[in-house]
């Protein structure tokens, strides 16, 4: 009978300090976010796991937290210095620091640990693309290429490499080759959108529809989109585009301030005009163009010195804003 009651009072003395254990770091991580608190936890349970420091630095680095994400995958390398992802981290963790020495030769590393490594490639042409050493850039993506043929990404690298040797042909051609082996490549999209966007060809509105397919909510290729409408004199679907915009974000000052625009000019629908424009100055007062619009519109109902107090109030945030100082000159000749 002893001995059960005995085994009886070590089960509970267990549990009793399981759940005690678990209070203390309960409070010692009160206030934490619960992602981090949870993977803190599982670090002081197990300390020696190096994938745990890998997590949190891995969280950390999502978070914009650098300095402490360094020290946790420091630690995850120590426990394990075979891991090619730990070293991956590292390098964008030292990237964010802008220390880009270290990027390249913790990458290098990772290089060495797995030469066959695609994505430790990707990274290091990222690398040199960002540090302007283009020919660097094309040989590593030549690499990641000869070991990974399908490589959409890397295509993707390699148009903005093109595009900085000011080789528009290859630059189009390398966006059209990563479409072509990734389907839902939003940024091929985008970029080959914006490029015809800017010559005011339709051919643009496809891709952006292409991309939209992929990521519907894209602020970016949403509003994009309606400002290609709105140039090629298509308001129709130039107002539903700016209406989704602003379903996304509805402080969106450019939607608002082209839709106000179309009101204006456009429509004559000078009322609604205002609605749009008094809505930016309330989300951003020193909204220049958002100002002049309004005054003109004030000009256009008549009303000069409401016109007059939003072109003062454009000079008092810079004093040489063309459109107020030839709007003012325009009042004062027309003063009667």
């Amino acid at each position: 009978m002893n001995f059960y009651r005995k085994k009886l009072f070590l089960a509970i003395f267990s549990i009793l300090l399981m759940v005690a254990f678990s209070c203390n770091h309960g409070n010692k991580y009160k206030g934490f976010p619960e992602e981090l608190a949870k993977l803190s936890i599982q670090i002081d349970k197990h300390p020696k796991d190096a994938n745990n420091y890998y997590l949190r630095a891995k969280y950390y680095y999502q978070n914009r937290q650098a300095e402490e994400g360094l020290q946790d995958i420091q630690k995850a390398i120590e426990l394990k210095n075979d891991e090619v992802s730990f070293y991956i981290l590292l390098a964008d963790l030292y990237f964010a620091q802008k220390e880009t020495d270290l990027t390249e030769e913790t990458l290098q590393k990772a290089i060495s640990i797995d030469p066959k490594s695609n994505e430790v490639r990707l990274k290091l042409a990222e690398l040199y693309f960002h540090l302007g050493q283009i020919a660097e850039a094309e040989s590593t993506l030549q690499e990641a290429i000869n070991l990974q043929p399908h490589n959409p990404r890397a295509q993707l690298i390699r148009a903005f490499c093109c595009k900085a040797n000011g080789d528009t042909t290859g630059y189009l051609r390398m966006l059209q080759l990563t479409i072509d082996q990734d389907a839902s490549s939003v940024r091929a999209y985008l970029e080959i959108g914006y490029y015809y966007q800017q010559q005011l060809n339709p051919i643009a509105i496809q891709y952006y529809h292409n991309a939209l397919k992929v990521e519907p909510n894209n602020l970016e290729i949403n509003y994009n989109l309606a400002k290609l409408y709105q140039d090629l004199g298509e308001i129709d679907p130039a107002e539903e585009t700016y209406n989704i915009v602003l379903q996304i974000d509805p402080n969106h000052i450019g939607a608002l301030n082209n839709l106000g625009f179309i009101r204006f000019v456009l429509q004559n629908r000078y009322e609604e005009a205002i609605v749009y424009f008094d809505r930016i100055l309330q989300i951003k007062p020193t909204f220049l163009p958002a100002l002049a619009n309004r005054g003109n519109v004030f000009i256009e109902m008549k009303e000069y010195d409401k016109a007059r107090q939003d072109f003062q109030q454009c000079l008092s945030v810079d004093p040489n804003y063309e459109t107020a100082l030839k709007a003012l000159q325009f009042l004062d000749k027309n003063k009667k």
